[in-house]
């Protein structure tokens, strides 16, 4: 039920899909690469229809991320606007990482997705992780939280994983 196309020339990539299955998927983006060493750019377009073809919700997004060194920056925004009145969704987002070593890396982020409809709240997410591998073993560990989930005031929500992964 999915179709893509992904085409890569020079610094370039364009990349379209769609979906059907609940309802349709539609989407291209374009992501231009090392325009100034480092720099990664780019944006993508598409819509959704729910299951009966009655609404259609368009959504863009845009990014860059930086890198220099063991470290990487890099921010995005996204828009959903709504067919259904007042149901628009802003969402921007950052995030930083650095490979302390050929073994160890950390990695921040963080995003805020504002509602349009009425009595929701803001919701607040933010993340840490880092990771260490030596060999075939990776120690990994994550820890998020989120607050006013959906939009729903005081509906907090917190996870830590410990993960352990072994290559043979």
């Amino acid at each position: 039920n999915v179709l893509g196309y992904k085409v890569t020339s020079g610094m370039m990539t364009l990349s379209a899909g769609a979906a059907y299955s609940n309802g349709t998927e539609t989407s291209v983006a374009v992501t231009f690469a090392d325009l100034v060493e480092g720099l990664t750019i780019g944006a993508g377009t598409g819509n959704n229809n729910n299951v009966d073809l009655t609404t259609e919700d368009d959504i863009d997004t845009y990014f860059a991320t930086y890198t220099m060194g063991s470290i990487t920056v890099g921010a995005q925004k996204t828009s959903v606007d709504a067919e259904t009145a007042a149901q628009d969704i802003e969402r921007n987002s950052y995030g930083i990482s650095m490979a302390v070593n050929e073994n160890l890396s950390v990695s921040y982020g963080v995003s805020d997705t504002e509602f349009d409809e009425s009595g929701l709240v803001d919701e607040e997410n933010s993340g840490i992780s880092a990771s260490y591998t030596a060999g075939g073993m990776t120690l990994g560990v994550v820890h998020n939280q989120k607050e006013n989930e959906a939009g729903t005031s005081a509906t907090d929500r917190e996870v830590t994983e410990l993960k352990l992964t072994l290559a043979f």
